[in-house]
């Protein structure tokens, strides 16, 4: 919701658009102290990572990053730091789940297309998934951008089939296990249906 969104986001560290906030307050709810988590697309450990934070505060967590130099700069930034893993390959619908496992409690997508496709081949389930989508298309059209990035309204539908809710939309959407919805009150109306609740629509302006 736009309104859980803005209250939260502000609490930005690492993330792009505060996203860490969103999470500290979900884990809060959830009862969450410490646990794993893991970024696909994890660049060099810090920047705009959604799970630097969490490891900081004394989360188990890897980054996985295909391309190389990234990796080493993540190797380098988390040097000293037995808590974090870095591993340098690419994930695909066809690996995703030789690197998510049943461990996960906090999951980060970002490979610049291929989130729908992973996060479907995913049979693993994180309470809460944080995962990119191509937010300069409208929230109530049904497609992809040529590079197979999916919308609001496709990776939407996906969650929802997979057993989540949608709390947030920063640019990301942020998913939660729907176990968890009757903690977050704010939560009102259908992510599908009534789609301009959630979606930030300066997203389009800015991307336009």
């Amino acid at each position: 919701m736009l309104a859980f969104t803005n209250k939260y986001a502000e609490n930005k560290v690492y993330s792009q658009n505060g996203e860490e906030g969103i999470l500290i307050e979900v884990l809060k709810r959830i009862k969450i102290e410490t646990g794993n988590c893991i970024e696909i697309g994890g660049n060099d450990g810090r920047w705009l990572s959604n799970t630097a934070l969490l490891i900081e505060k004394g989360w188990t967590g890897k980054f996985i990053e295909a391309d190389f130099d990234l990796w080493q700069n993540c190797v380098n930034n988390w040097k000293g730091n037995d808590r974090a893993k870095a591993v340098c390959s690419f994930v695909s619908a066809d690996n995703v789940n030789a690197f998510v496992d049943t461990d996960c409690d906090v999951l980060s997508i970002d490979t610049d297309g291929k989130d729908y496709e992973i996060f479907k081949a995913m049979e693993a389930k994180p309470k809460v998934v944080i995962i990119e989508i191509d937010s300069s298309i409208p929230p109530d059209a049904d497609r992809f951008n040529s590079e197979g990035g999916a919308g609001y309204l496709p990776m939407a539908k996906l969650a929802i089939e997979k057993g989540y809710f949608v709390l947030a939309h920063t640019g990301n959407l942020v998913l939660v296990d729907k176990q968890y919805k009757k903690l977050f009150p704010e939560v009102k109306g259908d992510a599908i249906k009534n789609s301009g609740e959630y979606f930030k629509n300066d997203w389009l302006k800015a991307t336009a």
